[in-house]
């Protein structure tokens, strides 16, 4: 079944499962180039995960991206999460000259245009690195601009919205369930609007034991 199929809007917890969290699998290659994609509220999880890909010599480039208006931004921070995200990062020890910083985009639609605005255009292969559950709907977006290229999944994990903890909260604001929840009918949603790739669901692994 693709995502666009997908007719029902109440889903279960094996449909949450299955839509968001199957075949996001690291190939383990190494680029020259990761986007890190920005979210204000998951900064310190991505950050580290992007510099430990880079300290291992998974990539030599990090491309820290996200503006000021995004959704996650609750404080309305005037900082970028582009430039917290690189701030952080040259704390952690990430040389300044392997940094691109792309501070105007405000979605992940905008964060993957505004990114390859600023790249060769023979990239044949990228990373992408953020939270386990935006993996999917970044390959589908990349998969529909730029099907030629291939792209590394690195998850970034935060003991909360991980593939294996997510369904164990409440649906309260920015809970793990709220999150995998709300990306599943969003990934349905672009999908059946030709707006990402139409994937494939895979038959997911993991196993759900619902909280109740």
């Amino acid at each position: 079944m693709k995502l666009s199929e997908v007719e029902k809007t109440n889903l279960t917890d094996e449909e949450i499962q299955k839509i968001v969290y199957s075949d996001i699998q690291d190939s383990f290659k190494n680029t020259e180039y990761a986007i890190v994609f920005g979210n204000s509220m998951l900064i310190k999880e991505r950050v580290t995960t992007a510099f430990e890909a880079y300290k291992s010599g998974r990539v030599k480039k990090l491309i820290f991206t996200g503006g000021t208006n995004g959704v996650s931004n609750q404080g309305h921070d005037l900082v970028s999460e582009a430039i917290k995200m690189k701030n952080l990062a040259i704390q952690m020890g990430v040389l300044e000259k392997d940094i691109l910083v792309e501070e105007h985009s405000n979605n992940t639609f905008e964060n993957v245009d505004y990114v390859f605005s600023m790249l060769p255009n023979n990239i044949e292969i990228i990373s992408i690195i953020t939270s386990e559950f935006h993996l999917k709907r970044c390959k589908a977006i990349l998969q529909l601009k730029f099907p030629n290229i291939e792209t590394v999944l690195i998850a970034s994990k935060d003991g909360f919205s991980d593939s294996n903890n997510w369904f164990l909260s409440d649906n309260s604001w920015n809970s793990g369930r709220s999150l995998a929840t709300y990306e599943a009918n969003l990934l349905v949603k672009y999908a059946k609007n030709h707006q990402i790739y139409d994937l494939e669901i895979e038959d997911s692994k993991e196993k759900i034991k619902t909280v109740i």
